[in-house]
C-alpha cells in the first residue's frame, strides 16, 4: 500500500496539468519491465526523489482520490482509473517504483483496459499511454511529486527544530544542574572559611592559654 502517489500524478487530472509549463515534465521515455513472467511494455519516468519518499507520496495522493491500491507480485495495481485527455479513458494502471542511485528513483508504469490479463493482454500499452499524454502525465507526476518534497522538507525541517529544541532543553537543565553544584561548592567553601576562621581562633586561645600557663611558671621560679 505504498506506491500510490505516481498513478495519481500519472493519471488522474491529467486535463488540468496540460496547461501547465511542459518543460518542468520529469524525462520519461517507453521501456520494458518484467511482471509475472512476461515482458511488458512500460513508460519509465525518472524521479529526483527517493524511493521511499515518492511511494509514500504515492499512497497520499492516492488515498486523497479515493483510490484502493493493491499489491501483488512486486506490482501496485490501480484499478479502473480515468485519464483524462482527448475524452475519458479508464484503465487499469500496474506501476513499480525502484531506486535509482541515492536520492532519485524510476517508476514503471504499465497501462491495460479493466479487467485485462497482462499475461494474454490483447491492448497496446503505447495507444494507451498516448491516451494518457505523456508529457502531461510527467508534468503533473513532477507537480505532485514536487509538492510531496515540499512537504517532506518542511516536516524534516519541523523534526530538526524539534530536535535542537530538546538539545536546548537539556542544555537548559544542565545549566541548572551546574548552577546548583557551584551553589553547593560555594556553600562549601564559605562553610570551610568559617571552620578555618573558627579553627584559627580556637588554635589563637590555646596559644595565649599556653604562653600564659608558661609566663606564671616563670614567676614562680623567680
Amino acid at each position: 500500500m505504498k506506491k500510490i502517489f505516481l498513478i495519481s500524478a500519472l493519471l488522474l487530472f491529467v486535463g488540468n496539468a496540460i496547461s501547465q509549463d511542459l518543460n518542468k515534465a520529469l524525462r520519461h521515455y517507453p521501456g520494458k519491465i518484467k511482471y509475472q513472467k512476461t515482458e511488458q511494455d512500460a513508460t519509465i519516468y525518472e524521479v529526483p526523489y527517493p524511493k521511499d519518499e515518492v511511494e509514500t507520496g504515492m499512497k497520499k495522493m492516492m488515498d486523497d482520490r479515493g483510490i484502493r491500491v493493491n499489491e501483488k507480485n512486486g506490482f501496485y495495481e490501480a484499478k479502473n482509473v480515468t485519464l483524462v485527455k482527448r475524452g475519458n479513458h479508464v484503465c487499469d494502471a500496474y506501476y513499480k517504483v525502484e531506486k535509482d542511485g541515492k536520492t532519485a528513483s524510476k517508476v514503471y508504469l504499465i497501462l491495460a483496459e479493466p479487467g485485462e490479463d497482462l499475461n494474454s493482454r490483447n491492448s497496446s500499452h503505447a495507444m494507451l499511454a498516448a491516451a494518457a499524454g505523456g508529457s502531461a502525465v510527467a508534468v503533473a507526476m513532477n507537480e505532485s511529486l514536487g509538492d510531496n518534497n515540499y512537504d517532506v522538507q518542511i516536516r524534516n525541517q519541523e523534526e530538526e527544530i524539534r530536535n535542537s529544541e530538546k538539545k536546548l532543553s537539556k542544555l537548559a537543565d544542565e545549566q541548572k544542574s551546574l548552577q546548583k553544584k557551584i551553589a553547593d561548592l560555594q556553600n562549601s567553601l564559605d562553610k570551610n572559611a568559617q571552620d578555618q576562621t573558627r579553627m584559627q581562633q580556637e588554635i589563637d586561645a590555646k596559644k595565649a592559654s599556653l604562653e600564659s600557663f608558661r609566663s606564671g611558671r616563670s614567676k614562680r621560679n623567680n
